[in-house]
């Protein structure tokens, strides 16, 4: 997925020479391209977060577009009050490139697990938090930059996730996106980023084992949220399931039940992430998502017990 967003960013740059890329010393071996042949637009701004923001704030007041990229708990967390004051009070066009969503930097610990950006990023004012699946999703996104006004932060999983999608879709900020429809009445599975990976496969064993198919929706944009789709489903469905590879409180499963609290709906929601905790284990990101039970065989152990 980073690679993909990279390489769409580095043909904008070409095409547009508003558009300007900072990095707080971060991105070796990825960067290199667009250092190369943008040298006057890439500016790496060391290990200084906070003043990475400064600057692409007054970039974006002199009307440039400016990509703003690190790991995520350094760009989010460490530049929280820069991000609100200067760019998103502002309503400035500074996109948010953060690496390592969930618990990529697994074998890093907690210090560079992404479990809290969702809950941060989405209570901004003016912020659209963007979340695909695969590098196919977010370079449909990225696309629509060239055309969005305010800020985006774009949560990017690893260099390159197993692809959700073979081929491209009609996309669009704020609409969810059914991957597969499943019963009526039943189960309806929300989800956002790369886990959906595991969710589909998951899933594909809950149907094996009960006959009965899930539907699957893909909420790639977590603000705004498509909130008339959630309700919709909820109408009709037995349960709602919210799946992320973020805490359980604040992120897509808070923002799906601030949704229908506000609505007349019925079905049972459960929000499946991970515990309200410091996760001490150290691993990769399939180790983790395994002992936490984010992977297929755990979604799949989790529906099932929703089911009885």
């Amino acid at each position: 997925m980073r690679t993909a967003i990279l390489a769409e960013v580095h043909r904008q740059m070409k095409e547009d020479e508003s558009i300007y890329f900072l990095t707080g010393d971060l991105g070796f071996g990825s960067l290199e391209e667009i250092e190369r042949d943008f040298p006057n637009r890439f500016i790496n701004i060391g290990i200084a977060e906070q003043n990475m923001i400064g600057i692409a704030s007054g970039l974006a007041l002199s009307g440039k577009r400016v990509y703003c990229y690190s790991i995520i708990p350094f760009l989010i967390m460490r530049a929280f009050e820069q991000i609100r004051n200067d760019i998103c009070y502002h309503n400035l066009n500074v996109i948010l490139l953060g690496v390592g969503a969930g618990l990529s930097y697994g074998v890093l610990s907690s210090t560079h697990f992404a479990l809290t950006d969702l809950a941060i990023t989405r209570v901004l004012p003016n912020m659209t938090v963007f979340s695909p699946a695969d590098e196919t999703e977010a370079v449909l996104g990225v696309k629509q930059l060239a055309h969005h006004q305010g800020p985006v932060y774009i949560r990017i999983g690893q260099k390159k996730e197993p692809v959700i999608y073979p081929e491209p879709y009609v996309f669009e900020f704020g609409k969810g996106h059914v991957i597969t429809e499943g019963d009526k009445q039943g189960m309806v599975v929300f989800s956002t980023g790369p886990i959906i990976k595991e969710v589909i496969a998951g899933c594909a064993l809950f149907e094996k084992e009960t006959g009965e198919k899930v539907t699957i929706i893909a909420l790639h944009t977590i603000k705004p949220l498509d909130k008339d789709l959630i309700i919709a489903r909820a109408q009709t469905a037995r349960a709602i399931i919210t799946i992320e590879e973020h805490s359980q409180i604040g992120g897509l499963g808070g923002a799906v039940a601030e949704t229908l609290a506000g609505s007349a709906c019925l079905a049972k929601l459960t929000i499946i992430g991970t515990a309200d905790e410091f996760i001490k284990e150290v691993g990769s990101q399939q180790y983790l998502r395994k002992i936490k039970r984010l992977n297929a065989t755990g979604i799949f152990l989790s529906l099932l017990n929703l089911r009885k």
